[in-house]
């Protein structure tokens, strides 16, 4: 009943959402603003074609290997930052110090370094959304109640070996630690990837003749707005996979945090 209520309201979204864009058409004119039923018929028959997917799987593939890659390497420095203090003590200032510069700015500069290809627009993505990630993974491991690290370290036997050690440390990462950041982790890679997709845009809109970005700004030089428009709506359709996928990812890997919403 949930996902129907769901589906629902994204269905009333969207209707709503073409409505406006439909007044826009009428009001500004087609040349400038397409009716939303021509674009829609157009792109039926136009993301059958080899182009179209094309474009749309090297935008896929760059945006969803760039955010993969950035929880996998933010998620576990942000969990060492929050738990070491000498360690976060020497890190954090690095990290806070350039969280505020956009990335995209760098784009130049990773072209020039990196060359032109997809690891440059990979690297741009994984720069962008991994300080996020890394930014709230640390806050969530910061912000746990020191009752908890206590409770663990009571388990542990005074007359413990250093393997014993090993062990607990160990255990109270998978029982503690990473419990206590991933929800928050994986709503700051939710929140990412609405970033990373305009990350794409700006990378595939240069020095590139694959892509959603490249078929966006080629289709408006060009002045042809129906597939211009085409290739908007499947980057807002390749966006909400992406972040609806997070929400699957989040309801499986976190049931407690499910739990107590309920």
């Amino acid at each position: 009943m949930n996902k129907i209520r769901y589906l629902l309201k994204y269905i009333l979204t969207a209707a709503v959402l073409g409505a406006l864009w439909q007044a826009g058409a009428v009001y500004f004119g087609e040349y400038i603003l397409p009716k939303p039923l021509d674009v829609l018929v157009y792109a039926f028959s136009f993301v059958r074609e080899e182009e179209f997917l094309r474009h749309f799987l090297s935008s896929a593939y760059r945006v969803c290997l760039g955010l993969f890659l950035s929880f996998v390497l933010a998620f576990p420095l942000g969990l060492y930052m929050g738990y070491k203090k000498r360690f976060d003590g020497f890190f954090a200032p690095f990290v806070f110090l350039t969280y505020p510069v956009p990335k995209i700015v760098f784009l130049p500069v990773l072209f020039l370094i990196c060359g032109i290809g997809d690891f440059s627009r990979i690297l741009l993505i994984v720069l962008t959304v991994s300080y996020q990630i890394t930014v709230v993974t640390r806050a969530s491991v910061r912000s746990l109640d020191r009752k908890y690290f206590d409770s663990f370290k009571s388990l542990l036997p005074l007359t413990a070996q250093d393997g014993r050690k090993k062990h607990f440390r160990l255990q109270k990462l998978v029982h503690l630690l990473v419990p206590a950041a991933l929800p928050s982790a994986l709503t700051a890679l939710r929140l990412a990837s609405g970033t990373a997709i305009a990350v794409l845009f700006m990378a595939e809109s240069f020095a590139t003749q694959e892509g959603l970005g490249f078929l966006i700004m080629d289709s408006w030089g060009r002045g042809d707005t129906l597939p211009m428009f085409t290739g908007i709506l499947s980057l807002c359709i390749l966006g909400i996979m992406l972040y609806e996928f997070c929400n699957f990812l989040e309801y499986r890997l976190c049931r407690w945090n499910m739990l107590q919403a309920k």
